[in-house]
């Protein structure tokens, strides 16, 4: 029976302090919004999963296994660029939205001329919310998560010399050429800071993990045709991001 009380008195603690939060003063409209620019750590292509790209390409050599020839598609690292606007929505709180996107692109060509390109892009978008010092200073330490979805694409193109346009649009070429797709859920945990640097502008620092999975058999072939023997392909990351934001 101890127990059980000493439970309710923590959750109506909690419950009085939650509430006195949220009470504490006036809303605060204040929003602002920017540019954001993210890091993604070790992000790289699952050389298991995609290892067939060297049959593609053979005289090109896209084999995401030799770092020497695909260094550009199969980097320790991708640059995300992307756009964050948020809102104080109590003292402490803070919620927004955050778009962005990150790519490989890979050209190469063979001995007979014929030109290879290899493009992977990884696209996110979701709901933030943060919890910050509110500190009277401009300076604001800030814990918080991204809660969204994204997606995975990979296209690959190979273009004989001499393509005339005719050939192409009919179909009459030794063109080839895929698009495979998969969307994934999002989940961004980070720690970080907040500076305004005036009252018009300041600017963002955080640091934290992606975690996106793409499942096996989500993959689609042209966004239309399910892939059902598709392999999980694993999109996590540490990852640092700044933001650049304009105060409304």
């Amino acid at each position: 029976m101890k127990r059980w009380i000493n439970t309710i008195i923590f959750l109506l603690v909690m419950a009085g302090s939650l509430q006195a939060q949220f009470a504490e003063g006036k809303t605060v409209l204040r929003g602002a919004i920017g540019p954001a620019f993210s890091y993604m750590l070790s992000f790289e292509l699952d050389e298991t999963a995609f290892a067939a790209l060297s049959s593609f390409s053979p005289g090109a050599h896209f084999d995401i296994g030799d770092p020497t020839n695909t260094s550009i598609i199969n980097s320790s690292g991708m640059l995300v660029t992307g756009f964050e606007g948020f809102g104080e929505v109590t003292p402490h709180w803070t919620i927004g939205m955050y778009a962005g996107q990150g790519e490989y692109l890979a050209y190469a060509q063979d001995a007979a001329n014929v030109d290879y390109m290899i493009n992977f892009v990884v696209s996110q978008v979701g709901v933030t919310a943060e919890f910050n010092t509110h500190s009277r200073s401009r300076f604001k330490l800030l814990g918080g998560s991204l809660f969204g979805i994204g997606q995975a694409s990979l296209n690959a193109s190979s273009s004989p010399a001499n393509e005339s346009w005719t050939n192409i649009v009919s179909g009459d070429s030794l063109r080839q050429a895929f698009e495979l797709s998969s969307w994934t859920p999002v989940i961004q945990p980070y720690l970080g800071m907040r500076f305004d640097i005036s009252r018009s502008m300041g600017f963002k620092a955080i640091a934290g993990w992606n975690e996106q999975v793409a499942a096996a058999g989500s993959w689609k072939l042209y966004h239309n045709k399910v892939i059902s023997d598709s392999p999980e392909v694993l999109l996590r990351a540490l990852f640092f991001r700044f933001q650049l934001y304009v105060i409304l």
